[in-house]
């Protein structure tokens, strides 16, 4: 999570995190508190924070930010929020997905919710030939290719 957080000072990042990802219920914890408040508690100790804060010194100061450590720290906490992505992928069956939204409400709350269901063959094939009419296959690998 460091090593993210150490990234997010410097350009923005999609963080994907699927239902195999969660060895344990904790680290839903971890992503509730990234969604809610834009980190991970306790994360960064006093020389992190410095060292964080040192690194979006420069960029602050010309924004016209202050320089204080609280301000910096401010700044970076900002800056995070705004340059990570977090696509949550899990599936709607069973009851897993029910009692996590319950017991991490950010998860709900902070995010867009996309349904996927899974797309009849006759569709994907239509899809498929829609977009590749146009493109030169060999005729006896055009089917496969779809």
């Amino acid at each position: 999570m460091r090593t993210l957080y150490d990234i997010l000072s410097t350009k923005p990042v999609l963080f994907l995190f699927t239902d195999i990802h969660v060895m344990e219920e904790g680290f839903l914890e971890l992503i509730n508190n990234m969604l809610t408040i834009g980190m991970v508690p306790a994360l960064f100790d006093e020389d992190g924070k410095k060292q964080m804060c040192d690194k979006v010194r420069d960029e602050a100061k010309k924004k016209g930010m202050g320089e204080t450590k609280d301000d910096l720290w401010s700044y970076f906490l900002e800056k995070s929020k705004d340059n990570l992505h977090i696509v949550l992928s899990m599936s709607p069956a069973g009851n897993n997905l029910r009692i996590r939204c319950r017991n991490f409400p950010g998860m709900v709350s902070n995010t867009s919710i996309d349904w996927f269901f899974s797309w009849p063959e006759e569709a994907l094939t239509s899809v498929a030939n829609f977009f590749l009419k146009d493109v030169d296959l060999p005729a006896d690998n055009r089917f496969n290719i779809v």
